[in-house]
């Protein structure tokens, strides 16, 4: 009975901790969506939560942003954050800021996918990488962020935009 129970608590805290932690391949497949519902669909099933929306315009691609694991004493701040960029119903960007472990694994995963590092640059506060592949265009950036306590912390940002 013990067994049981603690191979059910074991499995409850890795399906919660994977559902933060998208792939390369979830964040290409989300690029490629003809329709914004399906990736909200996903995202929700995951445990992904709403946090807010722009209509966009004729300059201005609408967006749709989710949370994961948000704080309860401030709602700004969460685990993981991602935006979904669209242009009429089709997803045409997302942006991913990650928890480290995952942007390194999608980092060290983009040579075996046929990326190639094409430039980086350096401003105040933050770094990025650009990578190119067939279908894609992607940006990492490591910049600091304020942290819900007061303070400044590393934010791993990732950005992947479809090729027209």
């Amino acid at each position: 009975m013990k067994t049981k129970l603690l191979t059910l608590i074991l499995a409850f805290f890795a399906i919660s901790a994977s559902a933060q932690s998208l792939t390369l391949a979830e964040l290409q497949n989300f690029c490629r969506l003809s329709n914004w519902q399906t990736a909200n669909d996903n995202l929700t099933r995951k445990g992904w939560e709403f946090h807010g929306s722009s209509k966009g315009d004729y300059d201005h691609y609408a967006s749709i942003e989710f949370a994961y694991s948000k704080s309860g004493w401030n709602g700004d701040y969460a685990t993981a954050w991602l935006t979904l960029y669209i242009d009429g119903s089709k997803v045409e960007k997302v942006w991913y800021q990650a928890p480290k472990n995952t942007f390194n694994v999608i980092k060290n995963s983009l040579a075996a996918n046929g990326y190639k590092r094409t430039d980086n640059e350096i401003k105040d506060g933050d770094i990025s990488t650009f990578y190119t592949s067939k279908s894609f265009d992607i940006i990492l950036t490591n910049s600091t962020v304020d942290t819900q306590y007061g303070g400044q912390g590393a934010a791993y940002g990732i950005t992947i935009s479809r090729k027209n």
